[in-house]
């Protein structure tokens, strides 16, 4: 299966979406209202007309807004009722009616059997059409051969799927309608959701292929990560700033105590202790950024040596005279960076042990002292 061809469960997903509670309520009120146009005879006809117009709206409406992305039907809106809010379904009978009579025009010319073969290509291209005009594209488009090859070939076995269930909803129809005496409320009620079911899948296809198509979706799960991912960087500027205020106005202690509140908060994830990091490193003064490096990896070692070890060395870049918080993690912190390969950062890291940690236990010292010569000799 291709990238653009939609799945089955997808298929059948946008194939009922017109029998969600918004679509029912309107296939209702359309279907009671055809119904009511056909036993008023000649004068339910211009009611009819009002009704089909409002209909073809929003096939188009539907079309549009699924192929955005939405997953419920819309709402039919006053402005859909305008007969002058809409010029989709008037343009697309008008080629219809042109396509039409431009094949039964040359007929004769080119013989019966060129001209039913144009003729079912034709229909076979009226989706494609459809489509053209739904998300729209100038209205010249819709006849535009090969804009209608690329939807066709961008939909592949989709757009096949299409086409034959709008070939199956046409012939049930005809069959209901031929050979039944299904009530012609239910009748116009089938007609509505075919007609509707259709144009939702066109809209779906689109959808699902719009990387191919260049179809630029307002409803897409890239728009929504990004949506949410301005929506908590601006969340995390606030927060920051407030950390900025304290420390620029001399409130460490009130900076680290909002920094560990926020951490608790989160869980203490290594994804916020990335973040807060990253932040903090933009000050010139760096005595918070070190303070939570320190924190980071203590919460770090053991269970991600690799975070700790990069983490160490992006400090130490920038901080020279960083070490972790205690003696028993800068040794371990110092044996892992060496094993590492970064025999430099580690020397740097025992260069002053003992000035650093003087309380530390002598069993700790000498441990620091044997690995700082064991880097020395690595060194040589």
């Amino acid at each position: 299966m291709s990238e653009s061809t939609m799945s089955i469960w997808s298929f059948l997903r946008y194939l009922a979406l017109p029998a969600r509670p918004v679509g029912l309520i309107l296939i209702g009120v359309l279907s009671i209202g055809f119904a009511l146009c056909m036993r008023a005879g000649l004068l339910g006809l211009p009611l009819q007309l009002i009704l089909l117009s409002w209909l073809f709206k929003y096939g188009y409406v539907l079309l549009e807004q699924v192929a955005h992305g939405a997953r419920e039907p819309p709402v039919l809106a006053i402005e859909m009722l305008n007969p002058a809010s809409e010029q989709r379904p008037l343009v697309q009978l008008a080629l219809v009616l042109i396509v039409y009579l431009g094949l039964r025009a040359i007929a004769t010319h080119i013989g019966i059997g060129l001209s039913l073969a144009l003729e079912g290509l034709a229909l076979v291209a009226l989706p494609a059409s459809i489509a053209v005009l739904g998300i729209g594209e100038p209205f010249w488009q819709a006849i535009n051969p090969l804009a209608l090859w690329r939807v066709a070939r961008a939909l592949s076995a989709t757009y096949a799927g299409i086409v034959a269930v709008a070939l199956i909803y046409g012939s049930a129809i005809a069959l209901l309608a031929l050979h039944t005496t299904l009530p012609t409320g239910l009748l116009a009620a089938g007609i509505v959701f075919a007609w509707l079911s259709v144009f939702s899948l066109l809209g779906g296809g689109l959808y699902e292929a719009r990387e191919a198509l260049g179809h630029d979706a307002m409803y897409t799960p890239e728009r929504e990560a990004e949506q949410r991912q301005r929506a908590l960087e601006q969340e995390r500027s606030r927060f920051v700033d407030v950390v900025y205020a304290q420390a620029r106005g001399g409130n460490l202690s009130g900076a680290w105590s909002t920094l560990e509140q926020e951490l608790a908060a989160r869980g203490h994830g290594f994804e916020t202790y990335d973040w807060l990091l990253e932040r903090l490193q933009r000050l010139d003064d760096q005595r918070l950024a070190s303070r939570l490096a320190q924190d980071y990896i203590r919460r770090a070692l053991a269970r991600d040596n690799g975070r700790v070890t990069e983490l160490v060395r992006a400090r130490l870049a920038l901080d020279a005279q960083f070490r972790p918080y205690s003696a028993v993690e800068t040794l371990r912190v110092a044996e892992l960076v060496r094993l590492a390969g970064d025999r430099a950062s580690a020397q740097r890291l025992l260069s002053d042990f003992a000035q650093e940690f003087p309380d530390a236990p002598a069993e700790l010292q000498v441990r620091a002292r044997n690995e700082a010569a064991a880097i020395a000799r690595d060194s040589r």
